[in-house]
């Protein structure tokens, strides 16, 4: 099964290709993952952000995902290369809290009404943008996920610090608090500034490779990735 993959960064893609892939090969699964946004391939951290990944699913409507990457048309298209069984749409749920982030979905894609939570904010948002639904996004072979606070906070799901605890009551300071020290006690950590490591591509990665046996945590531990695993295995299953 290959996911196409749309999120705001290079560490985002990392920890859902390597967490999602082992959680869904537990339930019988074969995954592997395509970054639709951002190219991993790219260096510049400019097509990165919630901004971006938004005005990507804009620029590249639901017509056109069904036909050049999903291959529902006679014609493949540009992302041929890139072909899906499915897309998943995850972004992280505190950048509803960003300055801007209302009007922005306001003039590009349609309003957002208010006194939602910042998980059903994002996901309205991807609605509106992608030109889904939340009812029928998986009968197009999409999956709609906003990360609880990001996906910062699925790392710390598999961390020690306390299995019984929901990540969604772990305040995202002490998440980023938790996972930076994590990551400052990988053996490579030394080589990269510690103002950098939470979004560090190699470090996330080793850090997730080293936290694979643990998925069961997460699991039971945040309520968001369990939606984006349950969604991701019923289209893989249909």
């Amino acid at each position: 099964m290959r996911f196409g993959l749309v999120c705001e960064g290079a560490t985002d893609f990392i920890t859902v290709a390597n967490f999602l892939s082992t959680a869904l090969s537990d339930r019988g699964v074969s995954a592997d993952f395509i970054d639709l946004q951002p190219g991993l391939d790219k260096t510049s951290e400019m097509n990165c952000g919630w901004s971006n990944a938004l005005l990507w699913l804009k620029n590249n409507n639901l017509k056109q995902r069904q036909v050049s990457i999903l291959g529902r048309g006679l014609f493949s298209g540009r992302l041929a290369s890139k072909k899906c069984d499915a897309i998943i749409i995850c972004l992280d749920s505190d950048c509803a809290a960003d300055e801007g982030f209302i009007n922005f979905c306001k003039k590009h894609a349609g309003e957002i009404p208010e006194g939602l939570s910042h998980i059903d904010t994002v996901k309205r948002a991807i609605v509106n943008f992608s030109e889904l639904s939340l009812e029928g996004a998986k009968a197009e072979k999409h999956v709609i996920c906003a990360a609880l606070h990001n996906s910062e906070s699925w790392c710390v799901g598999v961390l020690p610090d306390d299995p019984e605890r929901q990540v969604e009551q772990i305040p995202i300071g002490e998440t980023n608090a938790l996972l930076l020290a994590a990551l400052s006690a990988l053996p490579n950590a030394v080589l990269v500034d510690e103002g950098r490591r939470i979004k560090d591509r190699a470090l996330r990665n080793d850090f997730c490779q080293a936290n694979l046996a643990k998925i069961d945590h997460l699991i039971r531990r945040s309520g968001s990735f369990n939606q984006m695993l349950d969604d991701a295995h019923e289209i893989a299953v249909a």
